[in-house]
This record gives C-alpha cells, sequence and structure tokens, in this order.
C-alpha cells in the first residue's frame, strides 16, 4: 500500500547575522521591509514571502552548537532577492545613503526583469528588482 508524503509548509529563510543589528537595519530601514521583533530574532511576512533574521551566537546557543552554521556553505551563496516598485530609484536612494553596489541596474528581457545587486551588512547578496514588460 502506497503512502502519502508528509504535509509540509515552507516557512521561509533565516539569515543567521554576525550583526544583528546592522542587519536588521538594513532590511528594516535602507530595503523598508516590514520587520517585527527586535534581538535575537526579527521576521518579516509579506503576501509573497516570510523572511527571518536571527543572531548568530543566540542561534547558536540555542541550538546547541559552538559555530552559528554548520556544513560549507557561505554568505555567498545565498541571494536574498527584495521587489521594489522602481529599481532605479531604489538604487539612487541606497547609493546617496552610502550602501555599495556590485552591479548597475540592468534589464534582463528573458526574466522579464530589472535588477541590481548590492551587499547586506553580513556580506550577503541582495538583489532588488522589479517586473518589466518581457520584451525589454
Amino acid at each position: 500500500m502506497a503512502t502519502s508524503p508528509p504535509t509540509s509548509a515552507f516557512f521561509g529563510p533565516i539569515l543567521l547575522a554576525q550583526q544583528f543589528d546592522a542587519t536588521l537595519e538594513f532590511y528594516r530601514t535602507a530595503l523598508g521591509l516590514p520587520f517585527t521583533g527586535s534581538s535575537p530574532y526579527a521576521r518579516c511576512t509579506s503576501p509573497k514571502s516570510t523572511l527571518a533574521i536571527a543572531d548568530g551566537r543566540w542561534w547558536a546557543r540555542v541550538n546547541g552548537s559552538e559555530n552559528p552554521v554548520q556544513g560549507a556553505s557561505s554568505v555567498s551563496d545565498v541571494v536574498v532577492p527584495v521587489e521594489v516598485e522602481d529599481v532605479d530609484a531604489a538604487s539612487e536612494r541606497l547609493m546617496a545613503a552610502g550602501i555599495k553596489f556590485l552591479s548597475v541596474p540592468t534589464t534582463r528581457a528573458p526574466l522579464g526583469i530589472r535588477n541590481v545587486f548590492l551587499r547586506d551588512p553580513d556580506g550577503r547578496s541582495v538583489m532588488l528588482l522589479a517586473a518589466t514588460d518581457r520584451g525589454g
């Protein structure tokens, strides 16, 4: 007799932050995401997804580990996509605030988006994106 797979629900990623306050401030203030909570854990829930930030030292302590993260992945293996209304306007605002960018705003016609890449305070790649007409 075949068994059904268990029912699961995707919670969303948790960013383990070495610089919790700076990371939360970046996502909450610079990017304007509606995070609730404060150290050691904050959460942003939107109609499209959920993202959480946890203090890496706290995470290690509550999970019984000396290291905040196990495994071989690094912050460079992660891209945090953030949808904005206008990539160019968001880029100009963030550049004026001193945020360093990895690229210039670019239209990716095959994907139907315009995007730009930057880094958060812990070094993770953040992609700001907005939908465009697929033709250009």
